[in-house]
């Protein structure tokens, strides 16, 4: 009994389509017009990019120094300067499909900056008893203590290798300036119960920079980024340090060759992006 209740109304709604057709044919009505589809959005983005980033900085120094090295034979034996975060925002133009360039500025958060020292007595040993005996200066030790600013500005260009599932590892390289400060510097002398201050400075530097990194299409317009960098900023210096009596000072403290290694996670958003046209109305 269903199927042949299925079978009817099968013949019925056939009869009914042709009947209708034949109605509208003899009307003269026209056919109802050929759905439309839009055309696939190509070019719709820019070469003009936006992008941010943040990142943990991993820094090192390559030497430490003061005047009055020049004095006596000081042994440096630690210097460190301790990670931190940054952040930083640019600007970019894709030029065709595998070259890139972009200019970026950031700002590198506070650091620790530690380091020791130490010299021997005014009879060239660290024994402060023979010393004290030959009536000549006696040995010590500096422990400083300071932080490490700075703000970076890069101009930079990338290769990109080919783009694979959505994943374009790339390398690349910037040149640019650092402005590196010197912040709250204390130097204090154990031994001797020495403490003296360093006036807070900046120097500016040329700085630069190697990139290695993933970069992840999210859709057209927006761009996962994760990538390694080695930086270097160059040299810093503290102001003039100055004894917590006011009795003595010297020019400065030198950090030298500052590098850091970097890991950063950033989003690129291209400009100009058009959305797809909306579906036409067939009918009113």
């Amino acid at each position: 009994m269903g199927q042949t209740r299925s079978f009817i109304l099968g013949v019925a709604a056939l009869v009914l389509g042709q009947t209708a057709s034949a109605y509208a044919a003899d009307l003269g009505l026209p056919p109802p017009p050929p759905l439309e589809y839009p055309a696939p959005c190509v070019g719709c983005t820019g070469p003009v990019y936006l992008k941010g980033f943040i990142g943990g900085a991993n820094p090192n120094v390559g030497d430490i120094s003061t005047e009055l090295f020049q004095f006596n034979d000081f042994e440096v034996f630690h210097e460190d300067i301790k990670s931190s975060p940054f952040f930083g925002v640019g600007i970019g133009y894709e030029f065709n499909t595998w070259l890139r360039f972009d200019v970026t500025g950031e700002y590198r958060g506070k650091s620790l900056f530690i380091a020791q020292d130490r010299y021997p007595g005014g009879n060239g040993t660290f024994s402060r008893a023979s010393n004290d005996a030959d009536g000549t200066f006696l040995p010590g030790t500096n422990e400083y203590t300071a932080d490490i600013e700075s703000w970076v500005g890069l101009a930079n260009a990338y290769i990109d290798l080919g783009t694979y599932m959505c994943i374009t590892p790339y390398v690349g390289g910037g040149i640019g300036m650092a402005s590196v400060s010197v912040l709250g510097l204390k130097d204090v002398n154990v031994p001797n119960g020495g403490v003296a201050y360093g006036a807070d400075h900046t120097e500016t530097n040329f700085a630069w920079a190697v990139y290695g990194g993933l970069a992840y299409d999210v859709n057209p317009s927006v761009t996962l980024d994760l990538s390694y960098r080695y930086t270097d900023l160059g040299n810093a210096r503290s102001g003039t340090v100055t004894s917590y009596d006011n009795t003595s000072s010297y020019a400065g403290v030198d950090i030298d060759d500052i590098t850091s290694h970097d890991v950063m996670l950033g989003v690129r958003w291209k400009l100009g992006h058009q959305p797809a046209a909306p579906m036409p109305v067939a009918f009113k």
